[in-house]
């Protein structure tokens, strides 16, 4: 099994903020420069579906980084076997019972990875 069969692919960055209204005032910068539409949810809102704009601190120092996949659990032993741990607290499963969200344990650069299951 190697990446590429695996579907790898970059879904969205997460910025962290320290409030909401720090939040709401970041998505409006990048709206607001680049021309981007916006989609707000509870904890975040979304610019251009590929910032995940956090509304408090989230995982991550920095944020995170969102690493799609065709299937997560084949994509975890991969990566288990890159040295990569996985904080299995916040795994999220679909309706069928397969992993379609896991953060890595550690942050890479102050970043938090995740793999998210694509489609």
């Amino acid at each position: 099994m190697n990446g590429k069969e695996l579907g790898f692919t970059l879904l969205h960055l997460g910025i962290n903020n320290p409030d909401e209204a720090a939040g709401k005032k970041t998505a409006e910068t990048l709206c607001a420069l680049f021309g981007f539409e916006s989609r707000e949810t509870p904890a975040a809102i979304f610019v251009n579906e590929q910032f995940e704009v956090m509304k408090k601190p989230w995982y991550g120092a920095l944020g995170h980084v969102a690493i799609g996949t065709n299937d997560v659990e084949k994509a975890m032993e991969y990566l288990a076997g890159k040295g990569i741990a996985f904080d299995e607290t916040t795994i999220g499963r679909n309706e069928a019972g397969k992993i379609r969200i896991v953060y890595f344990a550690e942050d890479i650069a102050g970043f938090r990875f995740h793999l998210s299951l694509l489609g």
